[in-house]
């Protein structure tokens, strides 16, 4: 049966169009005017985007499901705009075996309502297992992070580079010290980071941006970078006023910080949530991160209605970029022959963030309160319509 999604202005080639998208055993048949089929889902007065795609993502299974699970970590995703999210490895059972691989992916099969895909964890050791599991992502620590998993030997980097032919993804970070000296760190890290993807020609991408001067490193380097939507609206003065509730991994940055952090954001590559929900419990005994599946997309046309950036910058940020950088060939776009995930967003519908009414399990945001603008109406996965105003 076809669905035909009409009246909508729909993202196709970069722009907006008034168009209409026929969807066929779910996959986009065609975009165009006046088109037919058997049903017809209107979207009259929204925007018709690409589904979003986060490789950025901690959805807490196994081993920490009182914080998220896959069930309610994809709903908050969909309900967010996202169809793919990429799930990172530092799990209190992490990702460093091709059995805890299987295992993730089998648990993901059972209960996720969108598409799951997952980033391989790098130990001083598993060289084996990550060429064992198949991985096409491998995600190295440089610093430390919620959990243990991270690089105390400074030869596993260069064996792993030397190992694996797919895409890097590194937390460079680093939390000791204070502010610019973290930054400063950080920045060696990136460079070396650089300098060894050059010569082993590896495609590598910083999680996490949350300085100028990490982007520019990046870029200094040729490799692509990502930041999230709390480091370009929220600062230092925001996680104090939180309390407990505000520490993440990086911390929020000084107002300086963060303002300048705007200057390179044309360099940004894409926008990625690193939801990291914890329960409040666990956030008053010190844990750091932020959950932001549901808020990150209102949260970044907050920029658009400031007129601080175009619809286009953030759309293409939130679904085509990432896809590309992480070589995913079906998704991100709206063009025949793609998977049919599409989000249907009403761009001028106003809320007010509310803890208790996310689908993370988590229950709060480090937004609450934030009066928004632009909301998820409705959700096509693989041609269904999941999610419209409620899932279905």
């Amino acid at each position: 049966m076809d669905t035909v999604v009409t009246n909508g202005r729909v993202f196709f080639k970069g722009k907006f169009f008034e168009a209409d998208v026929l969807i066929s055993n779910g996959m986009i048949k065609r975009v165009g005017r006046n088109l037919s089929g058997d049903e017809r889902y209107n979207a009259e007065g929204m925007l018709v985007l690409p589904g979003l795609v986060d490789p950025h993502v901690h959805l807490r299974e196994p081993g920490a499901t009182q914080k998220e699970d896959f069930r309610t970590g994809t709903m908050a995703a969909v309900a967010g705009g996202f169809t793919t999210v990429i799930d990172m490895p530092n799990n209190p059972i992490p990702t460093i075996t091709a059995e805890r691989l299987l295992e993730k992916l089998a648990l993901a099969k059972e209960k996720a309502i969108c598409d799951v895909l997952f980033h391989f964890g790098a130990t001083d050791s598993n060289f084996a297992e990550v060429k064992k599991s198949g991985a096409k992502s491998l995600k190295i620590y440089l610093g430390k992070t919620t959990g243990e998993l991270y690089l105390r030997d400074p030869s596993s980097l260069e064996k792993h580079l030397a190992n694996f032919d797919g895409n890097f993804v590194f937390h460079a970070s680093v939390s000791e010290g204070n502010e610019s000296t973290q930054i400063e760190r950080t920045c060696d890290n990136i460079e070396m980071v650089g300098l060894l993807s050059k010569k082993y020609k590896r495609k590598s991408h910083i999680a996490h941006a949350s300085s100028k001067e990490e982007v520019v490193a990046a870029k200094g380097h040729a490799l692509t970078v990502e930041t999230a939507p709390h480091y370009l609206f929220l600062s230092k003065k925001d996680s104090e006023r939180l309390g407990n509730l505000g520490t993440v991994y990086p911390n929020l940055r000084e107002e300086s910080t963060r303002k300048k952090l705007w200057e390179e954001i044309n360099d940004i590559d894409c926008i990625a949530t690193d939801h990291a929900p914890h329960t409040i419990e666990d956030k008053m005994a010190g844990a750091h991160g932020f959950p932001g599946l549901e808020t990150s997309l209102a949260v970044m046309l907050q920029a658009y209605w400031e007129r601080e950036l175009e619809l286009e910058w953030i759309v293409e940020a939130m679904s085509e970029n990432p896809a590309r950088i992480f070589g995913l060939k079906s998704v991100g776009k709206i063009e025949e022959g793609y998977r049919a995930n599409i989000t249907i967003l009403d761009l001028k519908k106003e809320w007010v963030v509310k803890g208790e009414e996310l689908y993370t399990k988590c229950k709060w945001s480090p937004f609450e309160g934030r009066k928004l603008k632009g909301k998820v109406k409705a959700v096509f996965y693989d041609g269904a319509l999941i999610f419209d105003g409620e899932f279905l």
